[in-house]
């Protein structure tokens, strides 16, 4: 990390009234499209997110918290540092379990039930916020 700088991304899923001709690909596979900072466009497939959710669901809340912490900073790293650099199944990787803890504790009952929503990681405070789209 830089000088006093603090990482801070966005994770966003789309919702379903999407132009974009990619994301209604991945949406039509019946698969989760998740868009990591503006400049990657993930593609998690169901099975991987119903096997991850179940994953999280058994996770008491201390060892949630901690995961959501580290896969914020890690990611959080690897997308300050040069993404090009990166091994883009870590980026996904940490980006689909940080999202997926993201809904787990905003509340989001079963992975198919995940609203068109922003996470916002702040870096600084180690911690994400969920904002839902309109």
């Amino acid at each position: 990390m830089r000088n006093n700088e603090v990482s801070t991304f966005t994770l966003t899923c789309p919702g379903e009234d999407t132009t974009d001709p990619q994301v209604q690909e991945i949406q039509g596979r019946g698969n989760l499209p998740l868009m990591i900072g503006d400049d990657v466009l993930a593609e998690i497939k169901y099975e991987d997110l119903v096997e991850s959710w179940e994953s999280a669901v058994s996770l008491p809340a201390t060892e949630l918290n901690a995961m959501t912490t580290l896969a914020g900073q890690r990611l959080g790293l690897m997308l300050e540092n040069n993404l090009e650099a990166e091994d883009l199944t870590d980026v996904v990787s940490d980006a689909a379990v940080l999202f997926l803890l993201a809904m787990r504790r905003f509340g989001v009952s079963e992975p198919h039930r995940i609203p068109a929503c922003t996470v916002k990681w702040n870096g600084h405070e180690a911690i994400e916020s969920v904002q839902m789209l309109a």
